[in-house]
């Protein structure tokens, strides 16, 4: 391993996974927020719809700036592939 010092690049790794995963929740909570249920058995409302289809498509961006920002790290630890 080219890495001399883990416990920097697992601290770091660690802030990362904890920030995207706050992150994470507090999108999925916005998103839950703006889909309230209505009395109306019909059809869905709005809210819903924009939290099924978006919320699926915020969380992959997430998931994509996760693996960008681990790339750097890595990077700088030494621990990358061509």
């Amino acid at each position: 391993m080219a890495d001399v010092n883990q416990t920097e690049r697992w601290r770091e790794t660690g802030i990362l996974a904890a920030v995207t995963l706050g992150v994470s929740v507090v999108v999925i909570l916005l998103f839950l927020a703006f889909a309230e249920p209505s009395g109306s058995a019909v059809a869905y409302p709005t809210g819903f719809v924009l939290a099924a289809t978006g919320l699926p498509i915020v969380l992959v961006l997430i998931v994509f700036w996760f693996v960008g920002r681990q790339e750097i790290i890595d990077r700088r630890h030494g621990l990358f592939e061509d």
